[in-house]
């Protein structure tokens, strides 16, 4: 015989849920915190943590190597293994509690609502916020189980095309020209797991959300006037977010504007490159070597020097630091300072402009060949000598007589960052003969970039 009751128990559950938490939101009251030392961290913190765990996984790839041609393959996305859930900083007391919402999800599937009910309580009552805890466990367990499988399902000879129609298949059916989305290797597999109809949803059901009212073409135009950080920084927001980044207009400006000589020799030379990563524009940007020019290569360099002192029992050692800096521009022009410490790099930095000399200060030209960067004719430019460094007849007036090259390897860390420039050469030039001394490096540290936002990228 049917229990009547019973029937009522999933409505009876679901108005307890929402009666449970007002209830909780109505006793937030503010009241004296707890010493320091007792103090547990708020969940919303681990929450954020759990979120940028997520978000960094999808940019752990495996790093370049040295040249554009030794780049191939698919990218491989690699999940947190032991993330933030597996963590031991978490408070005890949440860990108990997503234990124990954990069972009562069990015995809520397996029909024993009672027995849920009372475990529902519990878990809310140690942690109010238990219930966004256990939904960004489980988002972060489904992406695991997405990228292993299709690291497992991948297909070797699959096509590009192939790929971009999977991709069409689960955002609406619709064909690659016309949905404006390309993606390939680990990401299209992804996406492909996506269902049919995404939008923006809310966070807190009592909010709007003016995202959805406004035209796709619309935000893909506001996306075009962002910094491609930025447009990486909004694919986290959602899966719509992820998809409507993938949009190839966006990608294959930014791929046309950076890609251009001295980066390349000539735009023919992009066109295997492309070909190479199946047209797939933000792999392009992301995984071929390209020189930042919005903001400054700086290399942080120390060395110890003895000193002087009046006691023979007492060694007086000082540790020495400069700077040194290079600035790219479009143009091929590159800017070398060497500058002591007495000059912070935030002194520096905006001064750093064709027109400055100060000591320290060359001048010279670079490109790009693969991931070696080529520095020449690097002419001192503190206001000594003329420039350029030409004698004319009967002009007396001195003028530079020695130039300086380096060169450099371009490096990732972490991929699609570029941002370390290894030095491996650096020589002297004499101008009248030609002849090339080779400079030791025995103090040189790498190069490392900091973006200036005032600094334009291309």
């Amino acid at each position: 015989m049917s229990n009547p009751a019973a029937a009522e128990d999933p409505e009876e559950l679901a108005r307890f849920r929402e009666e449970w938490k007002q209830e909780v939101a109505k006793k937030r009251l503010p009241h004296a915190d707890p010493p320091p030392e007792t103090r547990p961290q708020p969940i919303l913190d681990y929450l954020e943590l759990a979120e940028s765990a997520s978000s960094s996984s999808g940019t752990a790839t495996p790093q370049p190597g040295p040249s554009s041609e030794t780049i191939s393959g698919s990218p491989t996305v690699f999940a947190p293994t032991s993330g933030y859930f597996n963590s031991s900083a978490i408070p005890s007391n949440v860990r108990h509690a997503l234990t124990i919402y954990k069972r009562a999800v069990e015995l809520e599937q397996e029909g024993e609502l009672d027995g849920a009910l009372r475990l529902y309580r519990q878990a809310f009552r140690m942690e109010p916020r238990i219930d966004r805890a256990y939904a960004t466990q489980e988002m972060l367990a489904s992406i695991g189980e997405a990228q292993t499988k299709a690291q497992a399902e991948s297909i070797p000879g699959e096509t590009a095309d192939q790929r971009a129609k999977a991709l069409q298949r689960a955002i609406g059916g619709k064909s690659g020209e016309d949905a404006g989305v390309v993606a390939s290797g680990t990401l299209a597999t992804l996406v492909e797991g996506f269902p049919p109809e995404l939008v923006f949803d809310r966070e807190d059901e009592e909010q709007p959300i003016y995202l959805n009212t406004l035209p796709e073409e619309l935000l893909i135009m506001v996306m075009k006037r962002l910094h491609h950080t930025s447009i990486e920084r909004f694919a986290l927001v959602s899966r719509k977010a992820r998809v409507l980044t993938l949009d190839p207009g966006i990608w294959r400006e930014l791929v046309v504007l950076s890609y251009k000589p001295p980066q390349v020799p000539n735009l023919e030379s992009m066109v295997p490159v492309v070909k190479q990563y199946h047209s797939d524009f933000r792999r392009v940007y992301i995984e071929h070597p390209r020189l930042r020019l919005d903001g400054v290569y700086i290399a942080v360099c120390h060395y110890v020097r003895p000193g002087l002192s009046e006691n023979s029992w007492v060694n007086i050692s000082h540790l020495i630091t400069y700077h040194r800096y290079l600035r790219f521009f479009p143009d091929g022009t590159v800017l070398s300072l060497l500058a002591n410490e007495e000059n912070s790099p935030a002194q520096v930095i905006h001064t750093l402009k064709p027109t400055l000399r100060k000591k320290g200060l060359f001048i010279g030209t670079w490109k790009l060949s693969g991931s070696v960067v080529a520095i020449s004719n690097l002419i001192d430019a503190s206001g000594r000598f003329p420039i350029p460094p030409i004698a004319t007849p009967g002009n007396h007036e001195p003028f530079a007589r020695y130039s300086f090259s380096m060169t450099l390897t371009l490096l990732s860390r972490p991929l699609g960052r570029w941002n370390k420039l290894d030095l491996t050469a650096y020589d002297s030039v004499d101008l009248e003969t030609g002849n090339t001394t080779p400079l030791g490096l025995r103090h040189e540290r790498p190069f490392w970039f900091s973006r200036v936002k005032s600094f334009p990228a291309f």
